[in-house]
């Protein structure tokens, strides 16, 4: 189901209009988020957004993840967090679009306090990941074909919504994908474990998905009502 690049591609025209106008949940018991911040404000919080703990380096709390199916790897909270976040990434290559090096920027873990928009602290902890934000910045929706959008939501209902997507944010980002549980989610660790399980099992986990089943449709788009902004 790759497509390359994206709708984005077709519209490369009319990117810098689109920019130009940029757009000015549920978890389980997650911390309500702060009060809207300024553009490029610094981030000061010891909590991101979504209620993890920053980290104080890419050394301490974090591991490179391997994204399978590709030479690419990515710096993410250490644990379930990043076997979670890899998988999305291993999924969005086969499903969504190719994953490539040449084509920008794959962000997990990140010590830059400089945020637009409250979720993009989740980097500072390790929380969150990045694919390709320059082709799909902050504010600007509409960047994927509707079949991409229906493999991402079946991504999310794969993973019980532990993930949230930055495209159902208020703000929106459809690069970004985040976890949305706190710190000590029994439904995380649940997910995270299901993973390996898979990863060891022929025939499990990603690229054997039909997402065009009606039943795992139906599951995403129950997703998305309640974590749509």
């Amino acid at each position: 189901m790759n497509t390359d690049f994206s709708r984005r591609a077709l519209l490369r025209g009319f990117t810098c209009v689109a920019a130009g106008a940029a757009v000015l949940a549920t978890g389980e018991g997650l911390l309500a988020p702060r009060a809207a911040q300024a553009a490029d404000a610094s981030w000061n919080e010891s909590r991101s957004a979504n209620g993890w703990d920053v980290l104080s380096s890419n050394s301490a709390g974090t591991a490179t993840y391997d994204i399978p199916g590709t030479d690419l790897r990515v710096v993410l909270r250490e644990g379930d967090v990043g076997t979670v976040l890899a998988y999305v990434a291993q999924r969005f290559h086969y499903d969504v679009t190719r994953l490539e090096a040449r084509r920008g920027q794959i962000i997990g873990y990140s010590d830059n306090r400089q945020v637009k928009a409250d979720f993009e602290s989740n980097h500072l902890s390790g929380t969150a990941l990045a694919l390709y934000p320059d082709h799909y910045p902050l504010g600007v929706k509409g960047n994927f074909f509707p079949h991409q959008v229906t493999a991402i939501r079946d991504i999310l209902a794969e993973l019980q919504g532990v993930v949230r997507w930055g495209g159902d944010t208020e703000s929106p980002k459809e690069s970004a994908f985040f976890i949305d549980t706190p710190p000590g989610s029994a439904g995380l660790a649940r997910v995270a474990e299901t993973l390996r399980q898979w990863s060891i099992t022929p025939g499990k986990g990603a690229g054997t998905q039909n997402i065009e089943d009606p039943q795992r449709i139906a599951a995403a788009r129950r997703l998305a009502g309640r974590q749509a902004a």
